[in-house]
């Protein structure tokens, strides 16, 4: 005994429909359509959005090695004259009540991203701002990427800012 009882169970029969109808194939295809273009468009949004996040992070990575710098830099206590300032702070240090910006060497990321740097140091000491007395600042990184980007990236500046005390 087989797997039927007999043979006319498998049989054609003409006028039944047997696959599928030119119509049917045709929305079949049309909803592939539309999910193929939605899938792409995601896909290509995410692909967008990674690289700016990418980017982003090669630029923290490089402000961070400059505020390394900055925090690396003389501060100490010294006769608070002018002529005095240079034994006790760092040129790039120097800054003013409304804050003095540097342009600073561009910097490369681990992954050669070449970043253009400045920095903008601003003295927040209390009551007066005078750069021989003052013993707190405010130092303003900024790194934009050298080579121009388009859309939203074109206007990624990345910015880290610290302050600083006079060490005693």
């Amino acid at each position: 005994m087989g797997i039927f009882a007999n043979n006319n169970d498998i049989k054609w029969k003409p006028g039944s429909s047997d696959g599928f109808t030119l119509i049917e194939v045709i929305i079949a295809c049309g909803i592939m359509v539309i999910l193929c273009v939605g899938t792409l468009t995601v896909f290509s949004h995410a692909s967008r959005i990674n690289t700016g996040n990418n980017l982003r992070a090669q630029a923290q990575s490089v402000l961070q090695k400059e505020a390394e710098f900055y925090r690396s830099l003389k501060f100490i206590p010294g006769a608070e004259t002018a002529l005095d300032l240079p034994n006790h702070r760092a040129t790039i240090l120097q800054g003013s009540a409304a804050g003095v910006t540097y342009t600073l060497p561009q910097r490369t990321s681990a992954d050669l991203k070449v970043f253009n740097m400045t920095a903008t140091v601003k003295n927040l000491a209390v009551p007066n701002t005078v750069e021989e007395t003052c013993r707190f600042k405010e130092i303003t990184i900024t790194a934009v990427p050298a080579t121009a980007q388009t859309g939203w990236l074109a206007n990624l500046n990345t910015t880290l800012t610290i302050q600083r005390v006079r060490g005693n």
